[in-house]
């Protein structure tokens, strides 16, 4: 973990620097920026992936997601809705610059983007000094009991004897299959994941209103689902993954193109909207915020009880490098789709002198339903591969890699004969 320190330097200096591009409406430094940041911080997903296998003992190792998904939960609701709150000039006008006794700046936020990203850069920056300072890592080794199996140290191998070993990962054949899940299963929600907030943004749901939804819905699901679930489902990670996603499939989008449909209505009337509005906005977050969690929790609680100790965290960051690429590329694609199929308004001027305008056609309600039929039919042919991977035995996810060799062909036949 401590290899990662010069990494949370650079990227804290990075922090600050892109403000000034985010001032100037850079493009190419703000891109510029985010690859650099993803590029830094490889090694600190290495290191958290890592923790789980190394400060936990094998028996509570399915902990460690729960642990992993409340953190993130609890870090996106100080950044993303603590974000709205002091950029929004509503909020800051009315209850912030009072409370904390400011001079009055109609229309102007608390802080802005640039300032946010500073001050975080600067605050990353002021830990990962104190980290270095204060903090040393034991050379000595923990002894491990007859239950649990070392982890091997990285550096005690080398970097290249470290990849082959994890390219003798991508070979297993469990390994494989669960790759296809994780590259396939998100395009049939991606509409929903990517699409619908900035519709909801786009028909009128204000930032305000989101950032009273988050604290409200979002971080007590958050926290709470991770540990419900963990008891309802307990050692059954995939059969709450497929649960999740039946739900995602066949429940949320009704939600979504009903709350779009209503705000969109509010927004032609230009009134209050109907008294259906809110209780549908609460229902689809808080569904939502739910089965997201439920998915997420299961995905990790699956790879930390499957990977081989023998490559520890880079075999889980090479899982979850699976499942970002899976959710990464189904969101190019629908943005292209409803870009590509969505007709703007035509308007023109009659001859009386007044402008008259033909509806245009958003892609977005035309799509939904393909894309759920799209999930009706990944669930009908992928549903009983889940299950398959769920009931391979411990065996079929371990490399069996020695310094010299792999046994990887006897594993093979293991599997095959399974």
């Amino acid at each position: 973990e401590g290899a990662g320190e010069p990494d949370d330097a650079a990227v804290a200096a990075a922090s600050a620097a892109v403000a000034e591009a985010l001032a100037n409406y850079s493009v190419r430094g703000v891109s510029a920026f985010f690859f650099g940041l993803y590029f830094l911080m490889a090694t600190q997903d290495v290191a958290v992936d890592g923790w789980a296998l190394t400060m936990l003992t094998k028996k509570n190792r399915g902990r460690g997601p729960v642990c992993n998904s409340i953190g993130q939960n609890i870090g996106y609701f100080l950044s993303y809705v603590g974000f709205l709150a002091f950029n929004d000039p509503v909020s800051s006008e009315n209850v912030w610059r009072p409370l904390l006794g400011l001079p009055s700046r109609p229309g102007e936020g608390l802080v802005s983007v640039a300032g946010f990203l500073r001050c975080a850069g600067i605050t990353m920056m002021v830990v990962t000094l104190a980290v270095a300072l204060f903090k040393r890592e034991s050379d000595a080794v923990a002894a491990v009991s007859d239950d649990d199996d070392a982890e091997l140290d990285a550096a005690a191998i080398g970097l290249r004897e470290t990849y082959r070993r994890l390219w003798k990962v991508c070979e297993l054949p469990a390994v494989r299959w669960l790759f296809l899940v994780l590259l396939t299963w998100r395009l049939p929600v991606s509409l929903g994941d990517n699409v619908k907030p900035l519709k909801a943004v786009e028909f009128g749901l204000s930032r305000q209103t989101t950032a009273l939804l988050s604290p409200a819905l979002i971080l007590p699901l958050g926290i709470l689902v991770p540990v419900l679930a963990a008891r309802h489902w307990q050692d059954r990670p995939l059969r709450q993954f497929l649960d999740a996603l039946a739900v995602r499939v066949a429940a949320v989008p009704l939600l979504d193109v009903s709350l779009l449909l209503l705000l969109r209505a509010r927004q032609r009337t230009g009134g209050a909207g109907s008294p259906a509005l809110l209780p549908v906005l609460v229902l689809s977050t808080a569904l939502q915020a739910i089965v997201h969690s439920m998915g997420f929790n299961a995905q990790m609680t699956f790879f930390a009880s499957r990977v081989d100790p023998a490559i520890g965290g880079s075999y889980m960051t090479l899982l979850n490098t699976a499942a970002n690429l899976g959710g990464t590329w189904p969101a190019s694609v629908v943005m292209y789709l409803v870009g590509r199929f969505t007709t703007p308004p035509a308007c023109h001027v009659d001859r009386f002198g007044k402008e008259a305008c033909v509806e245009g056609r958003d892609a977005y309600f035309l799509l939904q339903p393909i894309f759920s039929g799209l999930g009706i039919l990944w669930m009908l042919m992928m549903a009983r591969r889940v299950n398959w991977l769920a009931n391979l035995p411990e065996e079929a996810w371990l490399t069996h890699c020695e310094d010299d060799s792999c046994r990887k062909d006897k594993e093979e036949d293991k599997m095959k004969n399974h």
